[in-house]
């Protein structure tokens, strides 16, 4: 009942953590403004240049035309009910969970070609960057790694990563760079394709254990979960 309110209450997922030997995460690059305008006169010079043929864009939009103007038609549905256990307490702990692209290649040499960003899309090959706090609400405290606590990313087929405590920006990261639990792992190249149904597992020094499941959304035309694509 427990890990069913915490399935329901908790949260996000962002898609999408960090490189590494497990992973780092991004540190933001110093820019000076000659610098900006070096870049701007640069970009301005240079012709546009295809993709390379070894890039794939993993997310894009299209264009098309806009919606048309909202008109009469059926009524609209009344709004969903709340459900009871929004107002239930939260507990033991909260999650707030990221996934990532990686900022580096994967052992299977797939580097993304946008590093370091919020995704709930990877594709075959790539590393999958997971970051995420843990609270305990019994103390209002995170859960670090002063607690003797075990975190772990449970991945769909059974494989168990452990997470660590680091730095966001590993060895570039600046002085006031958040601390979190990261982790990560290379997607198999022959992975099935689909939806990736993740847990976190967390288990303190006193006994207490807690899994966080991602919440999930889906339709007819959407699907919240993490998705491997070929």
């Amino acid at each position: 009942m427990m890990d069913g309110t915490l399935n329901r209450s908790l949260f996000v997922v962002a898609l999408s953590i960090v490189t590494g030997s497990l992973i780092a995460a991004c540190a933001p690059s110093a820019v000076t403004p000659g610098d900006e305008a070096k870049a701007k006169a640069q970009t301005a010079a240079t012709p546009a240049t295809p993709a390379s043929a070894d890039a794939m864009l993993v997310l894009g939009v299209k264009k098309g035309p806009p919606p048309p103007p909202p008109s009469g038609g059926p009524p609209k549905p009344p709004p969903h009910p709340t459900p009871a256990s929004y107002y239930e307490p939260v507990g033991p702990f909260f999650f707030y969970v990221e996934t990532l692209t990686s900022t580096g290649p994967s052992r299977y040499g797939f580097t993304p070609t946008q590093p370091c960003i919020q995704s709930g899309v990877f594709k075959r090959g790539m590393r999958i960057v997971f970051r995420f706090e843990v609270l305990d609400t019994s103390t209002g405290k995170r859960v670090t790694d002063k607690d003797g606590a075990t975190l772990k990313v449970v991945l769909p087929h059974g494989e168990e990563v452990v997470a660590r405590w680091a730095i966001r920006g590993s060895v570039a990261a600046m002085p006031d760079s958040a601390w979190m639990w990261d982790s990560s792992w290379d997607i198999p190249p022959d992975y099935p394709l689909g939806s990736f149904d993740y847990r976190i597992a967390v288990a303190t020094k006193d006994g207490r254990t807690s899994t966080f499941t991602p919440p999930i959304q889906k339709a007819k035309t959407a699907d919240s979960r993490v998705r491997i694509i070929d």
